[in-house]
């Protein structure tokens, strides 16, 4: 199973971070530090999750322990009178490097998992990238047009070679971002399941069109890395097709639909 970020957190505070912040994309309500009343006091959870489905609430408390030995037996027994009092849906302790015998004794038969930050991903991943895929094809989708075999919006519509040869110079600067989001296409698993293509990409039939990849974006190793580095170049990207699009040229952003 991928991964979803090639980063690893250094610090117990970045790993909070990332936890949060993929259960986040994964489209639940996700909060860092949050302090949960108990029958007899309360206690402070590093990550909470609220998901809801059909419109049934579930719960996720999260405890993050980037410690370089493994977790014991006490801290699950802790966390299993935090998941019975609140009462959580699950419950994850995340490990930088794993737990001993005793804590995968004391989690058995409950609805506690322990897991290092790979294994989180893992357990995650399938979900988090259907869910990113389609928030940015929502946040994006304009920009994708553009790039579609169906030809370039607004084209058609330009008088003058010099308005041609603008157009060209905007749609040829970004064309590498849309052609590679091609491949995260929501849209290419309509009628199957939706697959991750499989990092490193291979970049050859892009280059071998003339389109140059930036060096930053054939680094990046991690899907979260590289789908939020072209999210923001196809955003930037947008507002420059638009200016040279004869259709959309001057308009205001929220009165543009559809740039066809």
């Amino acid at each position: 199973m991928p991964l979803i970020t090639s980063n690893m957190p250094e610090t117990w505070q970045e790993l909070e971070e990332m936890v949060a912040a993929i259960l986040l994309e994964c489209g639940m309500e996700s909060t860092r530090t949050v302090n949960l009343k108990l029958p007899r006091g309360s206690v402070d959870v590093d990550v909470v999750a609220k998901e809801t489905n059909d419109g049934i609430q579930n719960l996720i408390i999260c405890e993050c322990k980037n410690w370089r030995t493994n977790v014991p037996r006490d801290i699950v027994h802790a966390f299993r009178t935090v998941m019975n009092e609140i009462g959580a849906n699950r419950g994850y302790i995340i490990s930088r490097v794993g737990f001993q015998a005793g804590a995968y004794e004391a989690a058995e038969a409950t609805n506690i998992s322990l897991v290092t930050f790979q294994e989180f991903q893992e357990h995650y991943f399938t979900k988090w990238y259907k869910t990113r895929v389609w928030q940015i094809e929502r946040n994006i989708s304009n920009f994708n047009v553009y790039y579609e075999p169906l030809g370039r919006p607004g084209y058609g519509h330009l008088a003058t070679d010099e308005e041609r040869a603008a157009y060209d110079a905007v749609w040829e600067k970004y064309a590498y971002a849309g052609l590679i989001m091609w491949k995260f296409s929501p849209y290419g698993a309509m009628f199957g399941e939706l697959e991750a293509p499989e990092l490193p990409l291979s970049y050859d039939k892009i280059e071998k069109m003339g389109f140059a990849i930036p060096a930053d974006i054939k680094d990046l190793t991690g899907y979260r890395e590289l789908l939020e580095r072209l999210e923001v170049i196809a955003e930037e990207g947008l507002v420059e097709l638009r200016k040279v699009n004869p259709i959309t040229r001057g308009m205001d952003p929220s009165e543009i639909d559809r740039d066809e």
